[in-house]
């Protein structure tokens, strides 16, 4: 009896071993028929570090084209009206200045005449030239800094009373009383042949002599940086009809570089300038400036 006992309780060990070892083969076989399935997990990486590997892979940088050089602009200001006098013709008085264009940007106003285009007959068409600055020093040197880009500007023409070209619609002249917007008497569109006349006091120039002159049919025509263009008082068209009726009154002598907007400066909004005075018959006598601010 006990020896029969004693065989049955190893044939139940020896049962339960051999239950064990099959469960343990299935679990292997099931273990790895589920990392086929989903793949290896050791290596894989958590949400956080996911989304930081493709950042990281994203913002690597790019090569880039280099970027060009900046234009040079010009900046053209109106002078203050300066030798005011009354002229009288007839019955006539007429108020006679110099006005003066001055260029206070980093690049010149260049301009370059071309075929008649779109412009009326006997003028031809005016490109302003943009020059690139070759070396990014903020300077124009005629030498170095070549042509960046060109566009239509507007109108060149022969001014029967100069005998040369001008550049047509440079300036404009009006005559208001102070604390007034409504002009008196004006002349819209002025044209001047550009040219270097002086260098601009307490002005930085770059471009010591002369470099615009002629004003010629085909000539190009300009202002260096830090020069002006003057137009004396005596010259014909350097005048505007003086009204009846302004008695004591003060008026403002208003003057503006490129009214109609068609140069490309750098600054759009500092081209005028005003000059207060009184008359008195034939004499001008000044007056506070802030009177016509």
């Amino acid at each position: 009896m006990t020896q029969v006992a004693s065989t049955t309780r190893v044939a139940v060990a020896v049962a339960a071993i051999a239950t064990a070892l099959v469960v343990g083969v299935v679990g292997v076989v099931l273990a790895v028929d589920d990392r086929r399935r989903s793949g290896p997990t050791i290596n894989s990486l958590s949400p956080n570090d996911a989304a930081a590997s493709a950042k990281q892979s994203v913002s690597r940088p790019t090569p880039t084209a280099p970027q060009p050089a900046l234009l040079l602009l010009p900046n053209m200001r109106s002078v203050s009206a300066s030798d005011l006098q009354i002229d009288v013709v007839g019955s006539t008085r007429r108020l006679r200045f110099a006005a003066s264009l001055a260029n206070v940007g980093p690049g010149p106003l260049f301009l370059l005449p071309q075929g008649r285009g779109s412009c009326r007959s006997g003028q031809h068409e005016a490109f302003q030239v943009l020059h690139r600055d070759a070396n990014r020093d903020g300077e124009f040197q005629p030498s170095r800094d070549r042509e960046g880009s060109r566009r239509l500007s507007g109108c060149m023409l022969h001014h029967p009373d100069h005998k040369h070209w001008h550049f047509d619609a440079m300036a404009s002249y009006s005559l208001r009383r102070a604390g007034s917007s409504a002009a008196l008497v004006s002349r819209d569109k002025v044209s001047f042949c550009l040219r270097d006349n002086y260098k601009m006091p307490g002005q930085r120039v770059v471009v010591p002599r002369r470099h615009f002159g002629r004003c010629s049919r085909n000539s190009q025509q300009g202002i260096s940086p830090g020069w002006v263009d003057l137009y004396k008082a005596d010259l014909s068209g350097q005048w505007l009809r003086m009204p009846a009726n302004v008695g004591s009154d003060v008026l403002c002598l208003d003057l503006k570089a490129d009214p109609l907007g068609r140069l490309v400066e750098t600054d759009e909004t500092d081209n005028a300038t005003s000059v207060a005075f009184r008359v008195d018959g034939t004499r001008i006598r000044k007056a506070n400036s802030n009177a016509c601010r």
